[in-house]
């Protein structure tokens, strides 16, 4: 079973996303959801810091789900995103295929933590 965990940091105007788990067919609508909630309390031009490192791929229900928050996330205006990976690439590579359509790997960047997705989008306009 996927778990999903989606906050909004209203000060740094970040949106910080945690996929955990295999994602089944009735792990979208509410994770859906919960997404649309919190992108309500960002404004355009947010950043996301998304982490994957316990993420399985899913169902082809939670592929299309995966997709469509992505396409949620770039009607908001998503500026920068940095992906937090771990041991589990397939999940990483599931990701990174579904949302090749709605974004382009020029705005993403990879992180192994918290804390460094959040020093890596920081200094993000520094390094260009």
């Amino acid at each position: 079973m996927g778990s999903f965990e989606c906050r909004a940091d209203r000060v740094k105007n970040r949106l910080y996303i945690k996929l955990v788990g295999f994602f089944r067919g009735r792990d979208v609508e509410p994770a859906l959801e919960e997404l649309k909630r919190a992108l309500d309390e960002v404004k355009p031009d947010f950043d996301v810091v998304t982490d994957l490192s316990e993420f399985v791929p899913g169902s082809p229900a939670a592929a299309e789900a995966l997709r469509q928050g992505g396409e949620l996330v770039k009607a908001r205006g998503r500026r920068h995103a940095v992906r937090i990976t771990g041991g589990l690439m397939t999940g990483l590579m599931q990701f990174q295929r579904l949302l090749r359509q709605v974004f382009t790997e020029e705005s993403v960047r990879y992180a192994r933590t918290t804390a460094e997705a959040d020093s890596v989008l920081d200094r993000w306009d520094e390094q260009g």
